[in-house]
């Protein structure tokens, strides 16, 4: 208050009416750049993002595993967890299979006291040639390709080209005739 009993501020009404009013207007340009501002923004920082996209660093699928003369008889389960493989040795050569079951893809183990493969989450098993030989799984074990390198004497597996033969019921399970999986490139003659 002014001495003398005066109020302070404007002595016109529609006075303070115009400053409110400018006040929302201003306000309401503000929001209205600052929302323009924001989505442009937005829109900039997803075209940079679209020019560096996520990368997803898979292993080789093509890759060497050793020697013939590292592995002996029977399943070598040390490439399981890495590479997803077992590489398998008998008397007439080797081959290498890929450690996928067929039922709904998850990874089973090898038993050697049982001479199976158990898939720990429905049940399948597998023979050590690849056959069902029990549970839900509705085919045999893929066998991943393998050669020899000629340069340095090593087995090189290919995981994409795999043997997915039709296996045939019988009492012990879903069988695929041996004879007929001993085939290059997916069985290595030792």
């Amino acid at each position: 208050m002014i001495p003398g009993g005066k109020k302070e501020g404007p002595q016109n009404p529609q006075q303070a009416d115009v400053s409110r009013r400018r006040f929302f207007t201003l306000m309401g340009l503000g929001i209205g750049w600052g929302g323009f501002v924001a989505a442009l923004g937005g829109t900039g920082v997803g075209a940079l993002r679209y020019m560096f996209p996520n990368v997803l660093y898979e292993p080789p699928t093509v890759f060497k595993i050793g020697k013939p003369e590292d592995y002996g008889i029977g399943v070598d389960n040390k490439l399981k967890k890495e590479r997803q493989i077992w590489v398998v040795r008998n008397e007439r050569g080797m081959y290498v299979l890929v450690a996928i079951c067929r039922h709904l893809g998850c990874t089973p183990n090898w038993f050697d006291d049982q001479k199976r493969f158990r898939c720990p989450c429905h049940g399948s098993i597998y023979d050590v040639t690849g056959n069902v030989v029990g549970g839900p799984a509705p085919r045999t074990l893929w066998r991943a390709a393998i050669s020899l390198d000629p340069v340095d004497g090593q087995i090189v597996v290919n995981f994409n080209q795999r043997q997915d033969p039709d296996p045939k019921g019988t009492d012990e399970g879903l069988m695929v005739e041996e004879a007929g999986r001993e085939v290059p490139p997916f069985f290595l003659k030792i």
